[in-house]
């Protein structure tokens, strides 16, 4: 159920049934395991026999339109523990079920570890269609339409992580949170596009910020709706909870330079398997 804030006027997802979810970090059995396939909604897709992927229905949706998509059988895996092949057919999954559900608004996104809102540790991510253009999407959208010259068509001024044929992975200057990355296309797209380079430019970003925090998320940006908008996928370690100060002001006060972040990213790449650090 959608309300509206008394102000202005912004929508709001109701899903009061989501407090039932079950808490694997708390002891819960895992429901995304093999054997445990009759704890989920029916199967829409899958991935391999046995499966690899599954995609279903979420059991607690914020919204009618809402599936998971678990992306691999073994309970521990971390998306970069995965074949570059496996890694290729979750983003395409995320391509196929995002084009399925609309002509909604869809976001796919993953929430992984407790700091980022997971429930599950089980390796998944999710996506939610809504009847509205949610927020940031919605302004994001207008300023493309607005604005002479495309804002993320030149990056040139930003951190570089890496780069490959298709896509730019920088540390944006006006980063909002500490490590905060985007993939951005080199070719302008308002929405999904190539999932080859992306599933690699993914399993990398994972990699590095699995070093600093074993909680991490990330979004797509799209503009289904906006022909001038550029999509792109933010993805970030949860190191810290937001706190009064940005909810009160809607302004985020960042520890890292995005300089420093982009150094840190880039370097983890290269040095091995992940090992997290104490963030102090």
């Amino acid at each position: 159920m959608t309300e509206r804030t008394p102000i202005t006027d912004d929508p709001v997802i109701l899903a009061p049934e989501r407090e039932q979810r079950p808490n694997v970090f708390d002891g819960a059995p895992c429901p995304f395991c093999p054997g445990a396939e009759d704890q989920t909604p029916p199967e829409i897709a899958r991935d391999g026999e046995p499966w690899r992927i599954r995609v279903f229905a979420n059991r607690y949706p914020p919204t009618e339109h809402a599936e998971v998509i678990v992306e691999s059988a073994k309970h521990r895996d971390a998306f970069d523990d995965l074949s570059a092949d496996h890694a290729t057919r979750i983003v395409e999954m995320y391509f196929e079920r995002y084009r399925a559900l609309g002509p909604n608004y869809v976001s796919i996104f993953k929430n992984h570890g407790r700091l980022a809102g997971a429930s599950i540790p089980h390796l998944h991510s999710q996506l939610v269609g809504t009847a509205f253009i949610p927020l940031r999407p919605s302004r994001e959208g207008e300023t493309f339409a607005c604005a002479a010259r495309c804002p993320l068509c030149n990056l040139s001024e930003h951190p570089l992580i890496a780069e490959t044929e298709h896509y730019r992975w920088i540390a944006p200057r006006g980063s909002r949170l500490a490590y905060q990355q985007w993939i951005v296309p080199k070719s302008h797209e308002n929405d999904l596009d190539e999932p080859r380079e992306l599933a690699s430019l993914l399993q990398s970003s994972v990699r590095a910020m699995r070093g600093i925090s074993d909680s991490l998320n990330w979004a797509f940006i799209t503009f289904p709706h906006q022909a001038r908008g550029h999509w792109y996928v933010e993805l970030f370690p949860r190191i810290a909870m937001i706190a009064g100060y940005e909810l009160g002001t809607g302004t985020f006060i960042n520890t890292v330079d995005p300089i420093d972040a982009a150094k840190t990213l880039s370097g983890a790449n290269t040095e091995g398997p992940p090992r997290k650090r104490s963030i102090r």
